[in-house]
């Protein structure tokens, strides 16, 4: 009876024994977990703050309308720790709204996005997102003398397709070197690792097409 009683003794203790053990390792996986999200955080919150910092450093653009629509980019891209294609459809239609009311054009704003689409953005690929969107729908705005702009998101073999196509007046691109436009539009896409795709033809308006893998972003 005695050893029988041992035995159980002896059972209990390992079974409490096993139970700290997985207790503890479970607490510290918890742990883990929760300073991971806390880092994540944390490097979010940097790239907002960063975004604010580059806003209050940078150099006004030449039109009260141009700098008005870059201070909307960069507040948006700061606004929150993570994105998605809906809110950057959110986006593109405060900058339509704004270069509709506040440049002297007689273009009409399209756009087409996604119905449902699960990508998510960190605030800084949200700005280098809107940044393309935004120069796209100025030179459009400015140069094209469209009757139509529109502002394009698609997912085609693995990218993400940002596209600004206008019917307007077109230009030789042999003739007429990048602009400031263009170059920022350029080089946010090739910080998200993508292509730049720029055709225009006299006559028949202009496309700007930015394609960013998804494994990328």
């Amino acid at each position: 009876m005695e050893e029988l009683l041992a035995l159980i003794s002896i059972g209990i203790l390992i079974g409490l024994i096993v139970i700290y053990f997985l207790s503890e390792a479970d607490r510290k996986q918890q742990n883990r977990s929760l300073d991971s999200k806390r880092k994540a955080i944390s490097r979010l919150q940097d790239q907002r703050d960063k975004i604010l910092q580059q806003l209050n450093e940078k150099s006004s653009e030449k039109t009260e309308v141009k700098t008005a629509a870059v201070t909307l980019i960069y507040k948006f891209a700061a606004s929150q720790n993570n994105f998605t294609l809906k809110d950057i459809e959110s986006a593109t239609k405060q900058i339509q709204y704004h270069y509709s009311n506040n440049l002297d054009i007689t273009s009409t704003f399209k756009m087409n996005f996604p119905e449902k689409e699960l990508l998510n953005f960190e605030p800084r690929e949200t700005l280098k997102l809107l940044t393309i969107i935004n120069e796209g729908l100025h030179n459009a705005a400015i140069h094209s003398q469209a009757n139509f702009i529109f502002s394009i998101a698609s997912i085609e073999d693995g990218k993400l397709h940002l596209i600004t196509h206008d019917n307007g007046i077109g230009y030789n691109r042999k003739e007429i070197s990048d602009g400031n436009g263009i170059k920022a539009i350029l080089k946010a896409t090739y910080d998200l690792k993508g292509d730049l795709k720029l055709t225009s033809t006299i006559g028949n308006g202009t496309v700007v097409n930015a394609q960013i893998p998804i494994s990328k972003i």
